[in-house]
């Protein structure tokens, strides 16, 4: 039975039945339970919003699943660091990274949109980042390096001697 509805037919029957018996404490007791009504129906939604401003991981989302199905996309070596959470009640976003072979990165384009397709198919995920990594480069934590600079001073003598 929805909440409005209860709260009235409890008003209209406690109405009555003051109106029968003159018993006039049917009215507080009502509030009471109306108002315990409303606070129990209350505890899921104050629940979602708390995991949505926490940035929790939406609870009818299993991470493994996720992982699953983007490691499935052709070109995808490894993923990791995945994080999902909830920017509102029916808006996820992603960000993790994707070890990929050593390719020019205009070819990570069919990868990036395989994944975005699979994240928005499978789990409506639309926001998404990911950062791709290099399988076999350099790397720092896990991620790809850039190279190093080298360095150009004042003793370069372009192949000629002062």
């Amino acid at each position: 039975m929805d909440l409005h509805l209860a709260g009235e037919v409890a008003v209209i029957v406690g109405g009555a039945a003051i109106l029968f018996t003159g018993i006039m404490w049917i009215d507080p007791v009502l509030s009471i339970l109306i108002a315990a009504m409303i606070l129990w129906s209350s505890v899921g939604i104050i629940r979602e919003t708390l995991n949505i401003l926490l940035e929790g991981t939406p609870r009818n989302l299993e991470l493994a699943s996720v992982l699953e199905a983007m490691q499935s996309v052709d070109g995808v070596l490894n993923v990791h660091d995945l994080h999902v959470w909830s920017l509102g009640s029916s808006s996820h976003a992603l960000a993790s990274h994707v070890t990929v072979a050593d390719m020019p990165m205009a070819d990570c384009g069919c990868i990036l949109e395989g994944i975005n397709h699979t994240l928005r198919d499978k789990f409506h995920i639309t926001h998404t980042t990911i950062q791709f990594e290099i399988k076999g480069c350099e790397t720092t934590h896990g991620c790809s390096a850039p190279p190093e600079l080298e360095a150009v001073g004042a003793h370069d003598h372009h192949g000629h001697s002062h």
